[in-house]
């Protein structure tokens, strides 16, 4: 249990350590589902804890719970549950990166990108909300960026997860397109996306990744040729030795 939300059943999140007795970084996940489905059991991180790196699998509200921008504060009382717990389980708190896939990379995305600058999306959900919700890098898998170029009907799971139609409300739909918040003190930030996404065009991951460069933030953006929304090559060995060096170089960079 990370955090508990007056009158709503506690969030919890599985919190998977490799073994032995080193101190190890850790990645905050965040599952997929379109605002609407998924469940912490869900993810391609397992070839993270072979890696060495620990694993924080996290349940948020669903859109049929609690509308934006709440499950963003959802997952930064996760980040601060992990940090304010690093000794405890031998995580390292100056290495948490954040990692989601689709509707979990929007909401993972938004935590990386507005952190603790902005409050209003980020919230003080949890225990401690004096610990920092900063992310050190970001990987983002076919994540959404902005709603107003996604084509919503009437029985559409973003109606339920913004609360209105963005074409009606156009100001307000501004304040959910995660390009706008990219500067040059974003974390870096790793974006793999297929080019044959029927789901969330691939424009999506384009446009965020040329925000984060003209930032001056460091992004880098694997183009899965040929696969669609969730296919199998994102949870492959080439993507798995993409993301190790990726990380590996964020640790590097920090050293």
């Amino acid at each position: 249990q990370y955090a508990v939300v007056p009158g709503f059943r506690p969030l919890v999140l599985d919190l998977h350590v490799p073994a032995g007795q080193r101190t190890c970084p850790v990645v905050v996940y965040a599952h997929g589902g379109g605002f609407v489905g998924g469940s912490r059991t869900m993810g391609p991180w397992a070839f993270l804890l072979e890696a060495g790196y620990a694993v924080a699998s996290v349940d948020y509200r669903l859109a049929s719970e609690a509308q934006f921008p709440f499950p963003i504060h959802d997952l930064a009382a996760a980040v601060r549950w992990v940090r304010a717990n690093a000794e405890k389980y031998r995580l390292d708190p100056g290495l948490v990166i954040g990692f989601g896939s689709s509707a979990g990379g929007y909401l993972m995305n938004a935590l990386a990108l507005t952190g603790p600058d902005l409050p209003g999306l980020t919230g003080s959900l949890g225990p401690t909300p004096e610990v920092s919700i900063a992310l050190d890098a970001m990987i983002d898998h076919y994540a959404p960026t902005d709603f107003s170029t996604l084509g919503i009907t009437a029985d559409s799971p973003l109606l339920k997860f913004l609360g209105f139609d963005p074409s009606q409300r156009p100001e307000d739909a501004e304040l959910a397109n995660l390009c706008r918040y990219a500067t040059a003190g974003s974390p870096p930030f790793l974006i793999a996306h297929g080019d044959a996404d029927t789901v969330v065009d691939f424009e999506h991951s384009r446009r965020l990744f040329d925000a984060l460069t003209s930032a001056g933030a460091r992004a880098e953006l694997i183009v899965v040729e040929g696969a669609n929304h969730g296919a199998v090559e994102f949870d492959q060995p080439a993507m798995h030795t993409q993301t190790l060096n990726f990380l590996e170089s964020v640790a590097k960079s920090r050293a």
